[in-house]
């Protein structure tokens, strides 16, 4: 392979080879467009140079839709990632979330009891079951139903793990979870058919939308009697780094710092939910999005550790390998996060390989990833 400097790259350039990140790890393959957010991945990665394939190769897109005339689908195993004891309780916690939000949306008293019954348990979780937690999230499907609970226990959970991460005091983070399980509360105060709307929104029907974040913050302060300082943090989760955001159009750190936490939080699990316009991102094609539009929407700051925390192919999602088999990632590798720890489940031929052993990508240079797979599709 032959070296080519990444600011060479324009949007629309296609390249008849793969091109790699380094000498093992597919970045675009061939005859495939040059995306604008190819280029800010690379950019927010710190990369100028990459390597063109000395000749043509198979696809990844090529190779991964081979995958349906093989054995896979039949094949594949039913995956239990997480302990089924995390299932059961992340399910109690979208129940109890749910409840709570059924009385807000019917403007009943809330049980604030239970509600910091649920914030204690989730730190207590994420404390002594991160990566399970994260495997259940990004590759089984929890409770059904009940969307808007279940995501805010995720957006909980994920800025509870960065709290932890930046030494928030047990108080700082149970402020912090209460905020991200209440931040879109204000939606249950809105019109029905402007959220559950398919098409364009009007000027009009956006800021009623955009206003949820008055309502969160009005629901929290006034009636569940929370301080200032911790409504706060659910009212400037949409602001944005470049000031571009609203309630109040803040910019960078002027923003509360947990709300940037907690603005991250909540995209990538908006992106890893179906939604009426689109379907579900896989975790990689989320944290792409993410990355490019780092320094615009998001904190690099918050950015980068929420990225040293997940990893580019978060833990337990599914990746297609340079051999054809399929593995899901057992660990991230913060200094080489494109080259993680890895955990075979299906052969190059198809079988399903039980209690495979874990290889890690930044020593084993025979392997490479080739593309993100949702795992998911394959045991539907």
């Amino acid at each position: 392979m032959k070296k080519i400097s990444a600011v060479d790259l324009k949007v629309g350039q296609t390249f008849e080879r793969t091109i790699f990140i380094d000498e093992d790890s597919v970045f675009i393959p061939e005859n495939t467009a040059v995306l604008q957010k190819d280029l800010d991945l690379l950019s927010s990665l710190g990369i100028d140079e990459l390597f063109i394939a000395d000749e043509p190769a198979k696809t990844a897109a090529a190779k991964a839709a081979s995958l349906k005339k093989k054995k896979i689908i039949s094949n594949f195993p039913q995956l239990k990632l997480a302990d089924p004891k995390v299932s059961t309780f992340v399910n109690k916690l979208i129940d109890q979330i749910n409840t709570i939000f059924d009385a807000i949306k019917t403007k009943n008293p809330v049980n604030i009891r239970l509600l910091w019954n649920t914030t204690n348990l989730l730190i207590e979780l994420v404390k002594t079951s991160r990566d399970d937690v994260l495997k259940l999230i990004l590759c089984e499907n929890a409770k059904a139903g009940f969307e808007m609970a279940k995501n805010s226990i995720d957006t909980a959970i994920f800025s509870v793990i960065m709290g932890i991460e930046l030494g928030y005091s047990n108080t700082e983070n149970q402020e912090l979870a209460v905020a991200a399980l209440l931040h879109d509360a204000g939606m249950l105060r809105l019109p029905e058919a402007i959220i559950k709307k398919e098409g364009g929104l009007s000027d009009k029907e956006l800021a009623i939308v955009q206003s949820h974040v008055l309502h969160s913050f009005n629901i929290m302060k006034k009636e569940l009697m929370y301080p200032v300082n911790v409504c706060q943090i659910a009212l400037e989760h949409h602001e944005h780094w470049d000031g571009n955001g609203y309630p109040r159009g803040l910019s960078g750190n002027d923003i509360d710092r947990r709300s940037l936490i907690l603005a991250i939080s909540d995209a990538f699990v908006a992106m890893m939910s179906k939604k009426a316009y689109r379907n579900m991102m896989t975790g990689y094609q989320a944290m792409k999005t993410l990355l490019s539009e780092n320094g615009l929407y998001f904190s690099p700051e918050i950015l980068k550790l929420f990225v040293r925390i997940i990893g580019i192919y978060p833990i337990g999602s599914g990746v297609l390998l340079s051999d054809n088999s399929i593995a899901r990632i057992a660990n991230v590798n913060a200094e080489s996060p494109l080259r993680p720890v890895i955990q075979v489940i299906v052969d190059e031929n198809g079988d399903a390989v039980e209690d495979g052993g874990k290889i890690d990508l930044f020593t084993n240079k025979k392997l490479f990833i080739t593309c993100a797979i949702d795992i998911k599709r394959f045991q539907a």
